[in-house]
């Protein structure tokens, strides 16, 4: 009988010992980079007009829920660029993420660079004072300034306790954004790994042994953070827009890597590293289970696209509609119409040529022609953008083709001017040298052109990757390329982000000789945006009456040209197919079929 109590004693014992095959899951649903994608969008992230749409808000609410309701121990975490990209936050100013992310029930999210698009003030007023989650970033360090301010609203880690046990989430923010932002004089922002370190000791001093690393530095910082924090168990990033996907990519991104991305530690952990694409089109989804000791034993998951399957909750989407009232005006203003698709995505404005990015730069060109100068043809005939500006396409199959003004906003969201600088050769060489120091990152400092002939060997090293530079000739009876040469001076239309030394230029801030402010180049209510990006697209008329077309068929060989003023010059030239081409401005253009013995439409030629 003596024994029984000892015994007893015995079991108590083991029960209270964890038991080594104990784990504990928790899910991580994410998003990154959604740039006021408010509404559902296109398969390229522009206007959806039709059938077939993906993302919105409303959308990525039923899949929260779904996943909410079925799993336990829930984070839903965003990696920063909520600001900026669309005609919601050029009217809203962040006001509208605000609210909408409120709505979802976000836990935290991390800063990121375009937060900064309207300074520290544009992003307390609309979004930080309005937040119902933490606002992370443990690498930006606001002085005397800011500190009781933007310090006191802007944490470097939260603690939250999910299902009994406790996680920590710390943030970081590109320490590039005050090249790519306008963050002010009062904030620094520091190296992240270092800057993480001290806040997850800090952490595991508290008792925390699961930490996620939550930020908008991009893909290889992302991998650096996991390989060199210690403490870090994964790492939930953004900036870069990167698509990692295990399996057959559900839709037209093309993966960079597997979902997740494991990265082996300098201390021989594996830790996994995710995004989820942009604009809200995926919902990340990663489950991860942990030991006891807080180690990661596995972690699985996919993003979700959120295509037309998943329906929209009606209650966020009745909000949606109800925010919406106010951007009718953008939306039903036409610009102008493409027969093309207008291709803005990262993959083609990031890396290479792409053919919006040529018309921005054409009409930047353009928008100059006829000024009143002696001995050129033109005042400026070259010009660049940086790809990173560029943030929309323009689907030619919706709405036949016309072009809104809302799109546009789309395309150039950031506003400013686009203005001429007087550079030498010699600094040109090196802005285009610049331009592909990093290329293959998809950083957005790759530029696109006007007027440029640009050759580079990217097998090389950073710094002597340019192999040839030649530039459209201004004072020249015919317009030809010539090799840029280092003592000549050249006259270049800018964005003004470029000339104030954005996206890391600081050569062309430095090195100008002369500068020029110029017109509006794109944002929210600027009139600026429809004269210059529309310089070069169609009008947005299908069909226009010009009293001098004269009353007879092409085939006749009477062409007009139509003028800004509503005025046309009328010639008589070879024939052309009045079939090809919607009409320019200050373009030949083939009168076209009569009716009733009246021509009243036009076609372009292909008559310079």
């Amino acid at each position: 009988m003596a024994a029984a109590p000892a015994r007893v004693s015995l079991l108590v014992l083991l029960m209270l010992v964890p038991s080594r095959s104990w784990s504990w899951d928790l899910v991580l649903l994410h998003t990154n980079d959604v740039h006021a994608r408010v509404e559902e969008s296109d398969l390229y992230s522009g206007k959806c007009v039709s059938g077939g749409c993906f993302a919105g808000v409303a959308r990525r609410s039923t899949m929260i829920q779904r996943i909410r309701s079925s799993h336990g121990n829930v984070l839903l975490l965003d990696a920063g660029d909520q600001f900026q990209g669309s005609v919601w936050f050029s009217f809203y100013k962040g006001a509208e993420a605000a609210h909408f992310m409120n709505k979802l029930r976000y836990d935290a999210m991390a800063i990121g660079n375009h937060e900064f698009d309207n300074g520290v003030d544009g992003l307390m007023a609309p979004f930080m004072e309005d937040v119902r989650f933490a606002v992370l970033s443990a690498n930006i360090r606001p002085d005397e300034t800011l500190a009781a301010t933007f310090g006191a609203s802007c944490l470097p880690y939260k603690i939250f306790t999910v299902g009994g046990e406790k996680v920590g989430v710390v943030g970081y923010t590109s320490q590039e954004t005050p090249a790519l932002s306008r963050p002010g004089p009062h904030l620094k922002f520091e190296d992240e790994v270092t800057s993480l370190q001290l806040q997850v000791d800090k952490l595991q001093t508290m008792g925390v042994n699961k930490i996620v690393a939550l930020g908008h530095s991009g893909f290889l910082v992302d991998q650096d953070i996991a390989r060199k924090v210690r403490g870090v168990d994964v790492v939930v990033g953004g900036h870069t827009n990167t698509f990692l996907f295990t399996g057959t990519p559900p839709s037209n991104e093309i993966p960079a890597g597997p979902y997740p991305f494991m990265v082996e530690s300098d201390d021989g952990r594996q830790v996994p590293v995710v995004q989820a694409y942009a604009y809200g089109k995926y919902l990340g989804y990663l489950k991860v289970t942990f030991d006891p000791e807080g180690n990661v034993v596995s972690s699985t998951g996919n993003p979700i696209l959120l295509n037309s399957s998943i329906p929209q909750d009606p209650d966020v989407l009745a909000e949606v509609e109800e925010w919406k009232k106010n951007l009718a005006n953008y939306s039903s203003q036409l610009v102008g119409k493409t027969l093309v698709f207008l291709d803005g995505t990262n993959p083609m404005c990031r890396f290479g040529e792409c053919n919006l990015g040529n018309l921005i730069c054409d009409a930047m060109v353009n928008n100059y022609i006829g000024s009143s100068v002696k001995n050129v043809w033109n005042l400026v005939g070259a010009a660049i953008i940086n790809g990173g500006g560029i943030r929309s396409s323009i689907d030619e199959r919706h709405g036949n083709g016309s072009i809104s003004t809302e799109q546009l906003m789309a395309v150039l969201p950031f506003g400013g001017t686009f203005d001429l600088v007087q550079l030498r050769g010699s600094t040109l060489k090196k802005v285009f040298e610049f331009s592909v120091r990093r290329y293959g990152q998809g950083s957005g400092e790759f530029l696109q052109v006007s007027g440029f002939q640009v050759q580079f060997d990217v097998s090389k090293p950073p710094g002597s990757r340019l192999r040839s530079l030649h530039i459209l000739c201004t004072s020249c009876r015919v317009p030809r390329y010539r090799p840029v040469e280092d003592a000549e001076v050249y006259t270049v239309a800018v964005p003004d982000y470029l000339v104030s030394g954005g996206d890391g230029y600081a050569v062309i801030a430095d090195e100008m000789i002369k500068h020029n402010s110029g017109e509006t180049l794109g944002g929210a209510g600027s009139g600026g945006i429809s004269r210059t990006f529309t310089t070069g697209l169609l009008p947005s008329q299908e069909t226009w009456t010009f009293p001098s077309c004269p009353a007879t068929s092409a085939s006749a060989g009477w062409f007009f040209r139509p003028w800004k003023d509503g005025s046309a010059s009328t010639a008589r030239l070879p024939d052309r197919d009045a079939a090809q081409h919607w009409c320019y401005w200050d373009h030949w253009c083939c009168c076209g079929p009569s009716e009733g013995g009246v021509d009243n439409s036009a076609r372009r030629c292909d008559v310079q």
